[in-house]
């Protein structure tokens, strides 16, 4: 079974990549689909089995020894020869180990129904928007999860709502999960100050968790999703204690805890970014943890990649050092960023398409970021676009399945390439 979903995924990108790109026999390779891989075995992970294990510098077991790990440990396999795994540990040694000291995880081929979460992010520009409606009706048969974007908190505990309970009804009659995704925005933005007012007051702490949990039960949410974002550094400890208190709460009642997470690739406490989230406490309270791997790139920097493959490698291999991969959900982006001069503007796929097409541009492909991009003129102004589509989906897909996530979460629904369900569909079944 393993092998057919992997012929039907090489055969799925090379025709979506060709339809969109033109591709070619006598295309370069900047212009291509993604090469077919030799095996999606690697990179995976792995738990000390043994008490104590030597890591040596080379694959063999008379090589000079780097360090060593405890007994249930986690850590990346990135390979194995002559009976050992090339791993990678917490701390950042690399190294090999004898494959009788490790348990490796193997990729999992799993279904939906065996517990994968594709979950899609909803959210109204204004009520009744039909944009995110219109793809949850389109895709229910593959978004199992669907998560309104519609209750926000102030700094002092009380819970606003702008909630549309039609396409929740909608998600229901699929049998989908639906979790309240509750922020911290204030005005058009997340706001640092409501968050480290509420997270700081141990009062205000606790009306808030008592109004979630309200709010989920009245509502018939079977959980929440925590999206506070631009959380002061300082106020680190102050979130763990929020997300302890949530669980102690919500988990008696049957209701799941979740969080989108920024993503992270070191834990750099003094991070105006994600130096608030002290993954490693926050780890046990959490049923799920939507890893936001996205905005690598974004509005108000340089023009790259949204979500490049070496990066959401990246921020994976770190999360999986705190959480367990059954637990991590990994974002996608559904959109691109247009940059012009110094800044740019988010596009969803189809106002990208647009642009395709008014200006005839041939999109090219990035073999390393494994996202496409191009670049087109206005008025005698460059234009810079990356962004993501099917193809770029289905390389994270892989990693997906080669680390043995929990799922993906899609943000937005009614931004995507409607053709990365299929991707999604055809990876996770």
């Amino acid at each position: 079974m393993q092998g057919n979903v992997i012929t039907t995924i090489i055969a799925l990108l090379f025709y979506l990549t060709s339809g969109l790109f033109g591709v070619n026999s006598g295309s370069s390779s900047k212009n291509s689909a993604l090469p077919p891989e030799t095996s999606i075995f690697y990179p995976r992970s792995g738990v000390i089995a043994s008490d104590v294990a030597t890591i040596r510098s080379e694959s063999s077991s008379s090589s000079s020894t780097v360090g060593s790990a405890t007994k249930g440990s986690r850590l990346i396999i990135l390979g194995e020869k002559n009976g050992l795994y090339q791993v990678q540990t917490h701390s950042g040694i690399t190294g090999w180990v004898a494959k009788w000291m490790v348990t490796a995880q193997a990729p999992a081929a799993g279904t939906v129904s065996k517990g994968r979460t594709i979950a899609g992010y909803y959210v109204e520009n204004y009520y009744n928007d039909p944009v995110g409606y219109s793809a949850l009706s389109a895709n229910l048969g593959t978004i199992n999860t669907v998560m309104p974007f519609s209750f926000n908190i102030d700094q002092y505990g009380t819970i606003h709502s702008t909630h549309n309970p039609k396409p929740v009804r909608l998600a229901r009659s699929a049998g989908a999960v639906t979790l309240a995704v509750v922020n911290n925005i204030k005005g058009d933005n997340f706001n640092s100050s409501v968050a480290s007012k509420l997270l700081s007051s141990p009062t205000y702490r606790s009306k808030a968790v008592s109004g979630i949990s309200r709010m989920l039960q009245q509502n018939g949410f079977q959980g929440v999703n925590i999206d506070f974002e631009n959380v002061p550094a300082r106020s680190r400890n102050d979130l763990t204690a929020f997300f302890r208190e949530l669980a102690a709460e919500l988990r008696p009642k049957g209701l799941l805890v979740t969080a989108s997470l920024p993503a992270k690739t070191s834990n750099d406490r003094s991070s105006s970014h994600g130096g608030a989230y002290d993954y490693q406490a926050i780890a046990p309270y959490l049923d799920q943890a939507m890893i936001m791997t996205y905005d690598e790139h974004y509005a108000g920097g340089a023009p790259g990649p949204v979500a490049s493959y070496p990066w959401v490698d990246k921020v994976i291999r770190y999360t999986l050092n705190y959480f367990q991969p059954s637990k991590v959900v990994l974002g996608l982006a559904a959109y691109g960023y247009n940059w012009s001069m110094s800044s740019g503007k988010a596009q969803n796929y189809k106002a990208i398409q647009n642009l395709i097409k008014q200006y005839s541009v041939a999109p090219k492909w990035h073999p390393t970021y494994k996202v496409p991009y191009f670049t087109y003129k206005s008025w005698g102004i460059k234009h810079q676009v990356w962004y993501e589509n099917a193809s770029s989906t289905a390389a994270k897909m892989q990693l997906v399945r080669n680390y043995g996530l929990k799922g993906v979460a899609v943000w937005r629904l009614g931004y995507e390439d409607p053709a990365i369900w299929n991707v999604i569909r055809q990876s996770l079944y």
